[in-house]
């Protein structure tokens, strides 16, 4: 498997203190950093080896934040405004979703103090006061999706439901699989947050097949509905189903012919039964098989693997 990393491209989202700090990582734990997060008025921590690591100035990881880096609320700024690029009104929907994509594909997270619209039904119409960041490094791993790909018959009925818990590497497996797909079949991969093809300019930064086609930024929705009205692809790519307009969007594609590959968060295949929806679409016979991920040691690996029966209950 190849492990393409995007640290590197975060870079620029930091401060110069926290930069030197995560610069200075040795090489051989710097491959295995999946997050940075910044905690305003606390101290600086990683990811990395399913474990989290509090880091020095020296790039040292420590179990005890004793000695490590201390974050300041200038330091929360700058990686806020940097991720914004200046222009909070021009990532409002991100905001009020509480989290950025950025070059590379990388995912600025935040958190802070929510601001309610009576007139938006309560709902949050912006965050002030950022307190925490997390910023989730993008992987590039070509081959970590082979053992689904041998598993799953793409050519004969019904799609792929991709499950696992947060962090478990989704994402990173529905990537390589448009990937391996793609040099085969015409695929419409619905990219709502930019984190699968990170396309800039108009051109994928990862390597999503040859026969790939991107709708970036769409919502699922949207996009699902444009991609079999006017791209006519075989299969469909999306990340993080469960709402009940995307089973509106993906019964349309259904019903098009056209086969979907969609991932959703629950830790095995009798929980996913349970959602409403993807239940709904399981028993429409959207679904030939479920492969389940795991977490830590366990990211991004198969855990287990179901085959749908017939009677689609």
């Amino acid at each position: 498997m190849m492990n393409k990393i995007k640290l590197e491209e975060i870079y620029d989202l930091l401060p110069p203190n926290i930069k030197g700090a995560v610069s200075s990582i040795p090489e051989t734990e710097k491959s295995s950093i999946c997050e940075i997060r910044l905690r305003r008025g606390r101290k600086l921590s990683v990811t990395a080896f399913a474990k989290e690591y509090f880091l020095n100035f020296d790039g040292r990881l420590i179990s005890s934040c004793e000695g490590a880096a201390d974050v300041t609320a200038d330091d929360i700024k700058y990686v806020f405004e940097r991720a914004l690029k200046g222009s909070v009104h021009s990532f409002r929907r991100e905001i009020t979703e509480g989290y950025i994509t950025v070059s590379g594909g990388c995912r600025v997270g935040f958190c802070g103090t929510a601001v309610i619209s009576p007139e938006k039904g309560y709902t949050v119409d912006n965050v002030k006061d950022i307190s925490s960041v997390n910023i989730r490094i993008a992987r590039e791993i070509k081959g970590c999706a082979n053992e689904i790909y041998s598993k799953w018959p793409a050519s004969e009925a019904g799609g792929l439901l991709i499950a696992g818990p947060p962090a478990s590497g989704k994402t990173t497996v529905l990537r390589d699989l448009a990937r391996q797909l793609g040099s085969v079949y015409r695929i419409s991969l619905i990219d709502e947050r930019n984190e699968i093809a990170s396309v800039y300019m108009g051109e994928p930064q990862n390597d999503i097949g040859a026969k790939t086609d991107v709708l970036s930024s769409y919502d699922k929705y949207s996009g699902i509905m444009t991609a079999v009205r006017v791209m006519s692809p075989h299969i469909i790519v999306c990340d993080e189903i469960g709402s009940e307009k995307d089973f509106e969007a993906l019964q349309y594609a259904l019903g098009s012919g056209v086969k979907i590959i969609a991932s959703c968060h629950a830790p095995s295949y009798s929980e996913v039964r349970k959602k409403r929806y993807i239940s709904k679409l399981i028993k429409a016979g959207a679904f030939s098989a479920c492969a389940v991920l795991g977490i830590g040691p366990l990211c991004g690996k198969l855990t287990a693997y179901s085959v749908i029966g017939d009677d689609k209950c």
